[in-house]
C-alpha cells in the first residue's frame, strides 16, 4: 500500500470509486474526460488490456473526505459501471477486479449497508459484520 492509499485493495479502491459516480465526486469530470478520449479507441473483443491511461488515473486517484463522506453504501457486483470503463469489453469470466481485502474501509465513516453479489470470497467481507455493517447476500 503506498503512503497515501487509503484501501490496501485497488480493487477494493474501484467499488469505492462506483458507488461515487452518482454523487457528483470530484473527480468525476476528469473520469469522464479520459473516458471520452480513450474508450472510442478501444479495439472490443481483441483480448485488449484494460485502458492504461484510465487505470493509471484512478490508481493515483487521492479521494477526497468530502466524497468518502457521501457513500452510505456499497455493491460488489461484477456488472459495475467503473470496470465498464477501464475495460469495455470485461465480460466477469476472469478475476481481474476481484476483491482481497476491504482493508481501509474505516474511512467511510458513514457506510451503513453492503450489498454482495460477487467479486470476492465472502469472508472477506467479515471486517464490515464485525463492525456492525449491514451485509446482504
Amino acid at each position: 500500500m503506498e503512503k497515501n492509499e487509503l484501501f490496501t485493495d485497488f480493487n477494493f479502491k474501484l467499488i469505492v470509486i462506483e458507488e461515487l459516480l452518482d454523487k457528483n465526486p470530484l473527480f468525476l469530470n476528469k473520469l469522464k474526460e479520459l473516458e471520452a478520449k480513450y474508450n472510442n479507441n478501444y479495439e472490443w473483443y481483441s483480448d485488449a488490456e484494460p485502458i492504461v491511461q484510465i487505470l493509471d488515473y484512478l490508481k493515483s486517484l487521492k479521494l477526497e473526505t468530502s466524497d468518502l463522506e457521501k457513500i452510505e453504501y456499497l455493491c460488489f457486483d461484477g456488472g459495475n459501471e467503473i470496470y465498464g470503463i477501464i475495460k469495455p469489453d470485461w465480460d466477469g469470466e476472469d478475476e481481474l477486479f476481484d476483491v482481497t481485502s476491504v482493508e481501509g474501509f474505516q474511512h467511510l465513516k458513514n457506510l451503513k449497508r453492503v450489498d454482495y453479489t460477487s467479486m470476492c470470497d465472502p469472508k472477506v467481507l467479515e471486517p464490515f459484520k464485525l463492525a456492525g455493517i449491514e451485509v446482504e447476500d
